[in-house]
């Protein structure tokens, strides 16, 4: 709708503009030449290119015959061969223009779905096909990033999570329906995230990854233990799980204030030990990182 309204209001500009000037030069022959039908000519190349510049550079060939009698001429047939050179200069220039405008149009295209899918290709190169959650490749660059704004005033959490007994899920359900799993987990996850600033990606395998800006411990803690529950509260069945019926998640925390003194690895580190000791001391559990004595 907009777009046909739009088409509208240029051909009233371009109609209008061709009347004015040949009511112009009706009047006032001396003050106003044809040559002023090239504006006409350019505004309909620009906008319906090659066929519109041919349409309009006729049309103004044609009407540059009878505005000629206006003139003084001495012989009609100079003034015939006159307008038939106006006609055909008019309908080449309009040829011209429009086939300029209709290549910048194709160059500026071809630039565009260039840009576009430099975009694309960008954005699925950090994006898990999957789950279609950021990948552990994305997920390097904004735990560095992260860890780059912890100031003194703030710390930064981190959450590993690792869906339990996952090979013995596929080996009793399928690859199939294994990804359905990582699928379900991963929205579960997902909408356990309250902030925007809180960041979630697919580490790798049946392994994910939860990043915390400006959040201490209890509150990783409370957001851990939020999704572990909404997972318990899938029910996915799992009947060759020792822990329960159905699928279970067990998470690894760890918390870096600005005094820890140490690297954003070490902070995945010490988040991937906490997840072991949760795993190693029964799974389905919420574990902090503690230092071995």
């Amino acid at each position: 709708m907009v777009l046909k309204g739009r088409k509208l209001s240029v051909s009233y500009i371009i109609m209008a503009l061709a009347i004015a000037w040949m009511i112009v030069y009706l009047l006032r022959p001396n003050t106003v030449t044809v040559h002023f039908y090239y504006f006409p000519i350019i505004l309909a190349a620009w906008y319906w290119k090659i066929l519109g510049g041919i349409a309009v550079g006729l049309i103004s060939g044609i009407l540059a015959g009878p505005l000629m009698l206006v003139d003084v001429a001495e012989n009609v047939n100079q003034l015939t061969f006159s307008w038939v050179l106006r006609l055909v200069f008019f309908v080449a220039v309009g040829s011209f223009i429009g086939l300029l405008f209709k290549q910048i149009q194709k160059n500026s295209q071809e630039i565009l779905d260039q840009q576009r899918e430099i975009i694309i290709q960008s954005h699925m190169a950090n994006m898990d096909g999957l789950t279609l959650i950021p990948n552990r490749r994305n997920f390097d660059q904004v735990l560095s990033e992260e860890y780059m704004k912890v100031s003194h005033e703030t710390s930064l959490s981190l959450i590993m999570i690792d869906i339990d007994q996952f090979k013995q899920y596929n080996d009793t359900y399928g690859h199939i329906k294994g990804d359905e799993c990582l699928i379900k987990v991963a929205q579960v996850i997902q909408s356990s995230l309250n902030r925007p600033t809180d960041y979630f990606a697919r580490y790798g395998g049946e392994e994910f990854v939860v990043i915390l800006p400006a959040t201490d411990e209890q509150g990783a803690l409370k957001v851990a233990e939020n999704i572990r529950q909404n997972v318990e509260r899938l029910m996915i069945p799992h009947e060759t799980s020792h822990i329960k019926p159905y699928v279970t998640i067990s998470l690894g925390v760890e918390t870096m204030h600005p005094q820890s003194g140490y690297e954003a690895k070490q902070l995945l580190d010490r988040a991937d030990q906490a997840l072991y000791q949760a795993k190693s001391q029964g799974r389905n559990q919420v574990m902090v990182y503690k230092e071995k004595a």
